[in-house]
């Protein structure tokens, strides 16, 4: 979870806490969490509405807490340190606007970002987390995991807030015309994974994702942070074969 990140106490056992959050569940140490009455947890939720900043550059804040990409917080007495030095986290006032600009630029600042299923380094992500932090970034709150993800944009779909495409039983050339028609800044899915599209680039598309390794002729390869990179090598083919959906926001 990040920094500030609201939650719910379930249940108290010996120094732990079983919490519900936004998007996860399950047991933290107690000493991580502010156990407050509901009149402040629901004043904080008020604050966060009026007067908040985000995230978009993971770091380290002067008092040597780690915050996370996506993670919002109220303005409270002071201004946040902005900018990038060193290994500070940078900050931002109220949501970035979903440009294609914009896209780019945030993409660039999630690079390298280490690999780790289920977000088990303090400073490491998985494929959907990192997802889920940089839409966090503009704004729209996504599920934890890859399939909730497919779901939410069918979702939003329906309720005319998103773009949506079905890839599946497409060939990998209409799938190419779909996902290009959708735009930057498109979530693609495939079975165990999910990308953000960045356009094309001399005929071929281009990926933003946090990938852990890839195979090719039967060598399995290293990649283990976030990357921009075109469609990686699966089985016969590429990751493009594989695409079962597309969606972008309507922010």
């Amino acid at each position: 979870m990040n920094v500030g990140e609201p939650v719910t106490v379930k249940r108290m056992d010996g120094g732990w806490l079983y919490v519900t959050s936004e998007a996860t569940e399950g047991y933290v140490r107690e000493e991580g969490i502010f156990l407050c009455t509901r009149r402040h947890y629901e004043r904080y939720l008020e604050t966060l509405e009026k007067e908040y900043c985000v995230v978009i550059k993971s770091g380290r804040y002067r008092d040597g807490q780690y915050f996370r990409v996506g993670t919002v917080l109220p303005v409270l007495n002071q201004e946040p340190e902005y900018g990038c030095r060193g290994d500070a986290p940078a900050f931002v006032r109220n949501y970035l606007p979903f440009t294609e600009r914009q896209i780019r630029l945030q993409t660039e600042r999630m690079l390298d970002i280490p690999y780790s299923w289920g977000d088990e380094r303090l400073d490491g992500m998985d494929c959907s987390s990192t997802l889920r932090a940089f839409y966090m970034c503009f704004g729209l709150s996504l599920p934890r995991n890859s399939d909730e993800q497919r779901s939410c944009g069918q979702t939003l779909f329906a309720m005319k807030q998103a773009a949506y495409e079905d890839l599946e039983g497409k060939s990998p050339q209409q799938k190419q015309e779909l996902i290009a028609g959708l735009g930057v800044g498109a979530v693609l899915h495939m079975p165990g994974h999910v990308m953000l599209y960045m356009g094309e680039r001399d005929g071929f598309p281009w990926i933003f994702h946090n990938v852990d390794t890839y195979t090719m002729d039967g060598t399995e390869y290293l990649v283990r942070k976030s990357i921009i990179s075109r469609f990686l090598p699966k089985g016969e083919g590429t990751y493009l074969d594989y695409l079962t959906a597309a969606w972008r926001p309507i922010l």
